[in-house]
């Protein structure tokens, strides 16, 4: 198959994917399990006249902006949620399989020309994990939770990648990490488990003594439970950087709402998206950053 054409059906799937996030988002209940029947279930709907969409409305992306944005029987104004998840998604699906190539030397670890399986596993648990922050950011936006089912996922896809890496042994000083040799210099490199081990302990102090000392006005234990978990599943330095990015795209949005007088001081934000934007920054150019900062000193 022409590498173009695959580019363009891996963006496709992923826009669908992001389609089906946006679903869960919306139907989303605290008080009920994530994947249940109803939320899975049942056909999609107008959220004001409550018409039951056709397919041809379905289409991720195509049918948003063939519509303007509207519902063809009421006119009533879409989320731009739908088309923001929808290429969110495309671009997981797209960008990850070459983020995840470069980072773990796939290149290196070639048998006759074929690429190994576990790059194909790798592939999966990031694109999974990947696709869970991207329903989290969805619902702590819209709710100000983060579920603590996705959490034991993201859990899960952590585990599962720390014994890829382990059984695979391409773990070193100087890869797998997104920001590539700049790992080296803050250690934790010896042994893999212990890596992740420490990132987890360091998200859960980082944003904890942040929750403790605000009485949990700051943020919220679910952030707290996201932290841990994210550095369970990205390891050290990496997590420390994307939390660090968290705060920093966090604050600039506050100031930018309290500016537009639509925030004040005292109200309070999802923090859930920034976290996801932390890491999507350090994934897909963590070690283009690096070199950024360290370039300001020569």
């Amino acid at each position: 198959m022409d590498s173009s054409v695959f580019s363009v059906l891996l963006f496709a799937v992923g826009a669908a994917v992001g389609s089906f996030l946006n679903v869960l988002a919306f139907r989303y209940d605290p008080d009920k399990p994530i994947f249940r029947r109803g939320i899975i279930g049942g056909r999609s709907h107008c959220m004001g006249c409550g018409k039951t969409l056709l397919w041809y409305e379905l289409i991720p992306i195509v049918s948003f902006v063939i519509q303007r944005g509207r519902c063809r029987s009421c006119g009533m104004r879409l989320s731009i949620q739908y088309p923001f998840l929808e290429i969110l998604g495309g671009l997981i699906a797209f960008g990850i399989p070459f983020i995840t190539f470069e980072v773990y030397d796939v290149a290196l670890h070639r048998i006759d020309g074929a690429l190994p399986l576990w790059y194909f596993f790798l592939v999966g648990i990031f694109e999974l994990s990947a696709f869970i922050y991207l329903f989290i950011s969805a619902v702590d936006a819209r709710l100000t939770i983060i579920p603590d089912q996705s959490n034991l996922l993201l859990i899960v896809f952590a585990g599962l990648k720390i014994w890829i890496l382990t059984v695979a042994s391409i773990w070193s000083d100087f890869t797998g990490s997104f920001v590539g040799h700049y790992a080296a210099i803050f250690g934790f490199r010896e042994n893999i488990l212990l890596n992740h081990i420490v990132a987890a302990l360091f998200g859960l102090a980082f944003f904890g003594i942040i929750w403790g000392l605000s009485r949990g006005r700051a943020m919220g234990m679910g952030d707290v439970k996201l932290a841990g978990v994210t550095g369970l599943l990205l390891g050290w330095p990496d997590t420390m950087f994307a939390l660090l990015l968290a705060f920093i795209v966090g604050a600039l949005f506050g100031i930018l709402l309290i500016v537009r007088r639509k925030k004040n001081m005292k109200s309070s934000v999802a923090f859930g998206p920034f976290v996801a934007i932390g890491v999507a920054l350090i994934v897909s150019c963590g070690q283009k950053l690096m070199d950024g900062y360290f370039a300001l000193f020569p």
